[in-house]
């Protein structure tokens, strides 16, 4: 069984359909950076509105109040509080697309194996 190409996966995805997906609306826009209530320790949104700093062009999040930082992959892993590859399947699962895997490794063929005459048992005299 192949893995997740996490780099494909986040290639595939922007951050800002994470967000569209989470329902998340930013309170701020600014540019390429969006601020609003942080989606990881306060979904509902009426806690501090500003709190959440995404920038759009580096597909990055941080939380100033819970800490939380990351890549949008991190993002929905922590709002779904699952592990990366479940949390993959899962945002796969809602954008509606397949997950990208990793091509398996090339089959390495065994070393040719010589059977070797067996040698007679040679004396220290010889």
């Amino acid at each position: 069984m192949s893995g997740i190409d996490y780099r494909a996966l986040r290639a595939a995805i922007s951050m800002e359909q994470v967000l569209t997906l989470l329902g998340h609306r930013p309170a701020q826009r600014r540019g390429p950076q969006l601020r609003g209530a942080c989606p990881i320790h306060d979904p509902a949104g009426a806690g501090d509105r500003r709190c959440f700093s995404v920038r759009l062009d580096r597909h990055a999040f941080r939380c100033f109040t819970c800490g939380a930082h990351g890549n949008h992959l991190d993002l929905w892993r922590q709002v779904h509080r699952l592990p990366l590859y479940q949390a993959a399947l899962h945002l796969c699962r809602h954008a509606a697309i397949q997950p990208p895997r990793t091509s398996p490794p090339p089959a390495q063929p065994y070393p040719e194996i010589r059977n070797f005459p067996a040698s007679s048992p040679r004396s220290a005299t010889d």
